[in-house]
Order: structure tokens, then sequence, then C-alpha cells
């Protein structure tokens, strides 16, 4: 039995101690934009399927002679890890001063990335793990801060008191980018507005109702427009407006407008100059009257009550209707009005889609996502996060005449929270400075990948770099805010190509999530089936498509393993275990393998170029276990033994054994690796740095078409044994075959000799088959 365990230790030591993949930077590079995994939970099955894709990648191109940069980091900033922290140690920053907070958040973090490091490094990913960087450094910070800086200058960054979208649970401003719809169920609430009925799910808001709307075309409210009435319990007067937005098949077709109770209640607002009724605060509401400094589930209540006890309320229905929640949490989102940093891009939609353009989007259809992403987009990006951990602005505030005071470049980084220098205003010098307390979006620094790594290394001539490979359920954040970061910055695309890979689902199609219980831990499958094996699933489906996690595809990976050992066991009984040296194939046998290889090779070498994985390897599979496995190695156990032809015979299934290893390396590092060694005992390097195969026209044989022929006709006699019950050892006596006897005659050693035929009559027909 194969130990892929001690396999795999091995020779993960041996490329890490001997810097097998760092990166040298010569005349023909190539580059990926790695995405850095959060270190706020252990690495799932998703990852084991979607990052081995680009690894195949990876090492393919270093094959081909490319000097490859393939950077690691951890994203490891932000409210996810602040989450993470707060679990593990049961801090909070309600207990925690900010200093010792953002120190013990680093140390977790630190201590996290320990074990993902490996448990990455465990599935043969190929990446400079020696170099990798976290979002939360000194020099990630710096840099973020510097390009902030920049964007204010170039007056795309802005601060302003405006609308923003906040997550009551997470108690922070996020951005459009964070949301995501869910079906809630919740209350529809029928009230008499003083002759209007409305009907609404956010009566905890009838405090900020600032206008009544009903749709123009709604003959039940004509008479209504441009009216006035009163709303109830508070008394004060609203106008009655009409706009085509209003669903008259909703509740009773009239909606009360309130500052700000969902997202169209903000564009009516804009849409008409409303003046705004704020009393939702710090995800409390406060209207001074009625309701005072409440959550927003407990004023819900109270002003239910107060409706009912005065007979407003018409009814109440239970309902299940869409809301935007934060994808972090699944909390319905709120919208309230502060001051909040922002990134300028309502302006350039156009330009953003143009520059996806010229990316080349793998799978292509990925790019729709992209553009309707941007085209509905309906907000400048917030980047201010009311959190602790995570990149500051670097930025303070006059607090006598509000003026923005900036850092210079060198003191970045800087924390302006923590900082202690004295400081004056240019503006009117006053020393009353405060600092920024917000800190930067995750996204913020994420968006800008393609900077930190190249400069991590001084070699930002290398942007943009070649590849992005990431999931489609972050093209409208990762994705697109590096785009946006790219253009802002550079003026250039990010990266030439972006390669999207899809989710994992369990057996039965549903999707793996630890509710369901249906959660399988990566380390699980290495130690079951091998990491080779793992990767070998992983390249099981397209580009862009989901995957089932299915055993007989880890099977069939595991298989695959001890099928190309078995293999070079056998080739190494046969010569003795002595490799004989290079020669030209001259016999047909070999003539026709090493066609059928020059073939393959061209085959994959095209599928692998247009990154299409699970084309590469099923036709790899295909020319190894049916042409390489069960006819050459059976046609030649018996040739081997003949002196004319038994040097040529053991070259020629060497030679091809070696390629197979080559073209399987970048899918199963592991096992290419082993055997690559076994059959080279003096060799000191790594197959991954071994130059892929070259497709040579001049290899190709015209003995193909005859041998194609043979083994059709070995595929019958194999059937005959089958039906016979017979083992393919087992010898036949006699066998009268109809078919071409030129080629059959030519060819009668093999037949006898691999199918065990003791006498073989052949009988002249244009049809091949055995007679009974």
């Amino acid at each position: 039995m194969i130990d892929t365990v001690a396999i795999e230790k091995k020779w993960k030591d041996y490329w890490f101690n001997n810097n097998i993949f760092a990166f040298k930077k010569g005349d023909k590079n190539y580059t990926i934009d790695t995405p850095p995994p959060t270190v706020s939970g252990k690495m799932h099955v998703g990852h084991a399927f979607s990052y081995p894709q680009q690894d195949f990648i990876a090492r393919y191109k270093r094959m081909k002679g490319y000097n490859v940069f393939y950077p690691w980091g951890f994203d490891d900033n932000g409210l996810p890890t602040e989450k993470f922290v707060e679990k593990e140690r049961k801090v909070t920053i309600d207990n925690t001063p900010l200093k010792d907070y953002i120190e013990i958040c680093r140390e977790v973090s630190r201590e996290s990335e320990k074990g993902l490091y490996q448990a990455w490094y465990d599935t043969g990913i190929s990446a400079d793990f020696k170099n990798y960087i976290d979002t939360s450094s000194d020099f990630s910070i710096k840099i973020s801060q510097e390009m902030f800086l920049d964007l204010v200058a170039k007056k795309r960054a802005y601060r302003d008191e405006a609308p923003y979208i906040t997550c009551p649970t997470c108690r922070t401003a996020i951005s459009q980018i964070e949301m995501k719809d869910a079906i809630i169920s919740t209350e529809l609430v029928y009230i008499n507005f003083n002759g209007i009925e409305i009907a609404t799910t956010r009566p905890e808001m009838l405090g900020a109702c600032v206008a009544i709307f009903v749709n123009p075309d709604d003959e039940r409210f004509k008479k209504f427009v441009g009216t006035t009435v009163n709303v109830p319990v508070y008394g004060y007067p609203v106008k009655v407006m009409s706009d085509p937005s209003i669903d008259m098949e909703f509740g009773t077709g009239a909606e009360m407008l309130c500052t700000f109770g969902d997202q169209h209640d903000l564009e009516l607002w804009k849409k008409y100059g409303i003046k705004a009724r704020i009393i939702l605060k710090n995800n409390r509401i406060n209207d001074g009257s009625v309701i005072i400094n409440m959550p927003i589930k407990d004023a819900r209540k109270k002003i239910i009550d107060e409706l009912q006890s005065k007979n407003y309320i018409i009814k109440i229905e239970k309902i299940k209707h869409s809301v935007n929640t934060h994808e972090r949490c699944g909390t319905p989102i709120e919208i309230g009005i502060s001051k909040q940093w922002y990134i300028k891009d309502l302006d350039i939609k156009n330009e953003l889609i143009e520059f996806g353009n010229k990316i080349e989007w793998v799978p292509g259809h990925m790019k729709t996502r992209y553009d309707n992403w941007v085209t509905g987009l309906k907000w400048d990006w917030c980047i201010s996060r009311q959190r602790y951990f995570g990149v500051p602005f670097p930025v303070w505030y006059c607090d006598n005449c509000g003026e923005i005071i900036l850092a210079g470049n060198e003191e970045l980084p800087v924390d302006p929270r923590l900082d202690n220098k004295k400081r004056k205003c240019e503006k009117c010098g006053s020393d009353n400075i405060v600092p920024e307390t917000d800190v930067m979006d995750t996204w913020a620094t994420s968006s800008l990948s393609p900077t930190l790594y190249l400069k991590h290394i001084n070699q930002m001539d290398l942007y943009p770099m070649d590849s992005r490979f990431q999931g489609h359920d972050i093209i409208t954040s990762w994705a697109f805010t590096t785009i946006l970061r790219s253009y802002l910055h550079y003026g250039e695309i990010p990266w030439r190509k972006i390669v999207i890979s899809g989710n994992v689902y369990d057996p039965f199609g549903q999707k793996m999530s630890k509710s369901k219980g249906n959660i399988v831990e990566p380390r699980a499958i290495i130690e079951n089936y091998g990491a080779d094996a793992l990767r070998y699933w992983a390249s099981t489906t397209m580009q862009g498509e989901n995957i089932k996690l299915r055993e007989q595809d880890l099977m069939r990976g595991r298989k695959t393993v001890i099928k190309l050992e078995n293999s070079l066991k056998l080739i190494m009984m046969l010569a003795n275990n002595k490799k004989p040296g290079n020669t030209i194939p001259e016999f047909p046998v070999n003539r026709w393998i090493t066609t059928k290889m020059e073939r393959t090779i061209k085959e994959v070498t095209e599928y692998m170029e247009n990154n299409e994985i699970m084309k590469a390897r099923i036709s790899l599979d295909k020319f190894f276990w049916n042409e390489y496995c069960d006819n050459y190695l059976e046609m030649i156990k018996n040739e081997s033994s003949k002196d004319d032809r038994r040097d040529e015979t053991l070259s020629t299934a060497f030679s091809v054994f070696e390629n197979i290893l080559k073209m399987y390396s970048p899918i199963m590092p592991f096992i290419t690796e082993e055997l690559f060694h076994q059959a080279n005992p003096s060799f000191s390097g790594s197959i991954g740095l071994e130059p892929y195969p070259e497709f040579d026209g001049q290899m190709i044989y015209n003995e193909e078409n005859e041998v194609d022929y043979i083994i059709g006709v070995i595929d019958k006699i194999r059937n005959l044994k089958s039906q016979m019950k017979l083992s393919m050892a087992a010898p036949l006596d006699i066998l009268k075959l109809h078919g071409d006897a030129k080629i059959i005659q030519k060819y009668d050693y093999i037949l006898e000799g691999m199918m065990h035929i003791n006498s073989m009559e052949i009988i002249n027909s244009e049809d091949t088959y055995i007679e009974n």
C-alpha cells in the first residue's frame, strides 16, 4: 500500500527547504494575484477546491519556462477578525483598552495564520509561503493609507454627512458590496392616515414619516395627490405625492416615506428633495415624544400599542418579503445619516465597464455579473467602519473649525487614535485636534492586493499582474473593488485575466454549511485519500461551475496515484531496475505509443493554455489508463524480453511514462515528484521545474492506424474471454479471426503473446470478427 502521508511530508519539506517555488524575476514572468484568505475560520472544502485550480496553472507555467510569482497573504483585519478574537479570547472593546484590543487581535491572527498556512501547504499549493503578507501589518497599513491619501488628493475620497447603510448587529456602517437579499417573516401593519389607508412593515419609523406616496395610475388615490394628511399619533402634516415606482398591488397601494425605512425611501427622498426627519441613530429610535431612545424591536412594539390604543390600526398581516441584509450576520440593514468617508464611483460606471472589457474573463459569461453590478450601483463606496481592528484613517479634525488634517506620507503608518503627537490646525491655529476613530473597510485594503504583493518584492514594474483567481460569489466585492482601485490609482487594469471558480455542494446537491451538518474538512479527505486525490477531484469540473464532493471522484484520484506507482514498478521490473538510454522508436508498437503521446501533449497543452483543466485531465487520463496501461504496457511485456527490440521498447516506455508524470505534475504534484525521482535516482531538482512536454510533429508515425486496428481486435478477444468467463491470462487453444489479414499477420505475435493464443487462423475479410 502506498504511503501518501510519508510521500507528502517528504516532498513538502523538500520544496520548502530548497526554495523550489521562490520567485526569481527573469525575462519571462507570470504573476498571480492570490486571494488572501481570512484568519477568522478554518480552511474548508471550498478552499480545497478553488485554490488548487490556481496552483494547477502556477505549476504548469513554471514548467513552461515562466518565472512564476505566486505570492501568499492573509486578510486578517476587520470585523471577521474581531468577532473571531472575541470568541477565542472572550474579550470585547467594551472591557479592553483599544491599544490592548488591537494587540490581542494581532496576536490571535498570527497564531491562526500558522495553522492556516499549514492547511493550505498540505494541499500542495506551491505559493511562496516564506514571504507572505498580512493586511494588518505595518507594511500593509502604510500602503493602504498612502493609497487613501492618493484618492483624497485626486478628489476621489471624500467625507460627507449623508445617508449610509448600517448593520444594527455589527454596529458599523457597511457598503452596498456587503448587502444581500433575504426573505424574512414579518408583519404588515395597516394604518389609517386620517382618510388614506397605508400598509407598512416599519411602523416604528412612523415618527420619521415625511410624505405619503401612491402610484399616479392608481384611481383609488388620484383625488388625494397634492393634499396633506396628518401623521397618526404625532399629528404633523405630510403631503400626498405620486411616483411610478409604487407597487399598487402591495398592501393598500399607498405607503409612507420615512427617513429612512429602506432603500426605496432613500431613493424617493433623494428624487424629490424632501426634508428629512431623523429618529434612528446608533440603532436606537428617539422621536422626542412617543419613543425615547429605544432599541428598534422595543420601539416597534411601543408604537403598535400606541396606534391600537387610538384606533389607528386597521389590521396586521403575517407576510414574507425580501429585505436587504448584512451578508456577514444576516441582520436587516438600516439607513441613517452621519459623516462617513466615501470613494466616489457612481460617475465612472461606463469607464469601469469598459475596463472590465479589457480583462479576459474565464469563463466569459461571468463578466455579466460584474457588468450588472456596476450598472446597478446606487451608492458611492462607503469605506468608513465603526470598528477597531482595521486600517486607521490617517486623518484628524480641528474641533474648532472642522478642518480635515491629513498625515504626511513620511508619518505612515500612523494610528491617529493612539498618536500622541501635538498638532495644530493650519487654517485657524487651534490645537484642539481630534482623531478620526473609524477604520477602513476591509475591502479597502484587500482591493489593493496586486499593489501589496508587488510592492512587497519591490517589483511594481510587473503591474498589471497576469491572473486573478477567485470565486464567483465575490465578483461584486473583491473583483469590482480591485478594478475600481486600479482605475483610480493607475488608470490601467489590475490583471490581464480573471479566472472564476464555483461553489462546492454535497453529493445530494446541497450547499455545504455547519447548520446542515454536511461540512467535510479537507484534512479528513487528505488523511483518507491523499492530497493528490483531493487535487484530482478539484480538476473534475469546468471553470466557474459548481461541483459536488463525490467519493467516486476522490477514489478515481486515489486509483490514479496507485496506477502511476504500479506502472513504474512494472517498467522497472521489465528493465531489471536499470533505466536504458534514449532511442528513436522504430518498432510499430513503440511508434504507435509515441504518436499517441504526441497527440496527447498537443491536446493537453491547448487545454491548459485555455484554463480548461478538466478537459486536459480527461485527455491525459484517457491516454494513461487506456492507451498506455491497458494496451501498450500489456503489449510490451513480451517485447521487452526480445533482444532486437528490448532497449528501444524500454527506452520508449520510460520516456512516455516520464512525459505522463510531467503532464500530471501540475494536478498531482506529490506522486509525480516521488516517481520521477525513483525513475531518476541521481536527479536533484524537482519535476515541477522540469520542462513541460512539447509537441513534436516529426514524432507522428504512420503505424498509428495499423496498431489502432490491432487494439480493436484485442478488444474483441477480451470481450470473448469475458463472455467465456475466462481471465485475460487464460490461454486460447485456437482462434478463428476474420479481418484485414495483412495487418493481422503483421502483428500476430502481439495478439498471440498478449492474449495467450496458442494457434490462430486468420481469414481475410472486410468485417472484423471472431468466428464461434
